[in-house]
């Protein structure tokens, strides 16, 4: 049996090329990745001493993790296994006990379950927002066929998903759901089943995402032909690095330290000087910005996961 000391635990799946990326990067550190897309193929247990995770002869457990990055963990597929009014109860009691050890776990996590729900909730987010003090276009999460009306008639504005911006055909088949402008041409006598994010269309010179490890931040320049959406396939786009304003890092990490997040990527747009929050993902993807412009996002993740300084990882690889 393979039993390392100061282990980090990688919850993820195993299509997350971000995880593959920083495993080969990183070949100091003691990764234990656990795909949950796999997880017939681990022995998983929680008892009275703790978590122990075992597969293929290599072990982890409560006392040799040292943190655990929670990154972007899919189900298994049952399809061949369950029949399929059985899938949603299995994948609730693995899921379970996935979030579990996260959530139980004493050392560093990045990021708990719990914070990345709350922090991911757009109604949460538009308050919160508010309240360190960020700009935000006219908004509106509703129901209320009358507060579209209101919207399409005012001005300029778009729709986006509250929550999950995806629709899963057949447990495999993704029709992903973007922002979009509003087209009053569509029907909207279903809006009333399920509440849409509104929001008056703002002009932009250029967008920002912010990314925070810990106390360190990257930001980047967007400019992009999109004028809606910079993450549309097709579209193209130019990074640049950027000096953010003071008052607007303070803001964001005011949010993040309300939260309690320790990771976090804040979505601006910014016209004629004037900075407007569009949103902040608990987990966003950091790969290709660090591909884009050669930024130490995944050195600044393994310093906080390792709690080695960078001059301490460099001179160990």
């Amino acid at each position: 049996m393979d039993i390392k000391k100061n282990q980090i635990l990688v919850i993820t799946s195993v299509i997350d090329k971000t995880v593959d990326y920083i495993i080969k990067k990183f070949p100091q550190c003691h990764f234990f990745r656990f795909n949950v897309d796999e997880f017939s193929s681990y022995s998983v247990s929680v008892t009275n001493d703790g978590f122990s995770i075992e597969r293929n002869g290599s072990l982890i457990t409560s006392k040799t993790c040292l943190s655990i990055y929670f990154r972007k963990p899919q189900l298994e597929d049952l399809t061949s296994v369950l029949d399929v009014p059985y899938h949603d109860f299995v994948h609730k009691e693995s899921y379970s006990v996935v979030e579990g050890i996260a959530e139980i776990f004493e050392g560093r996590v990045l990021t708990k379950p719990s914070i990345m729900r709350r922090a991911n909730n757009k109604a949460f987010q538009a308050m919160l927002a508010k309240r360190v003090g960020f700009n935000l276009p006219q908004m509106s999460i509703t129901n209320d066929v009358a507060v579209l009306a209101n919207f399409i008639a005012t001005t300029k504005s778009i729709v986006k998903p509250v929550a999950v911006g995806e629709v899963i055909h057949n447990n495999k088949i993704k029709e992903f759901v973007q922002t979009n402008m509003i087209d009053s041409s569509v029907s909207s006598e279903s809006l009333k089943y399920s509440p849409v994010y509104l929001q008056h269309y703002q002009d932009k010179d250029y967008e920002l995402r912010v990314t925070y490890v810990g106390d360190t931040e990257f930001t980047v320049r967007i400019d992009s032909d999109n004028y809606i959406d910079w993450r549309k396939p097709d579209t193209i786009n130019t990074y640049s690095t950027y000096s953010l304003p003071e008052n607007i890092s303070a803001q964001c990490r005011n949010f993040m330290n309300i939260v309690g997040m320790q990771f976090g990527c804040f979505d601006f747009i910014v016209k004629d000087e004037q900075y407007y929050f569009l949103e902040m993902n608990a987990n966003g993807q950091w790969g290709w910005l660090e591909f884009e412009l050669q930024l130490d996002i995944s050195l600044s993740i393994v310093e906080y996961l390792s709690g080695h300084s960078q001059t301490a990882i460099i001179s160990s690889r």
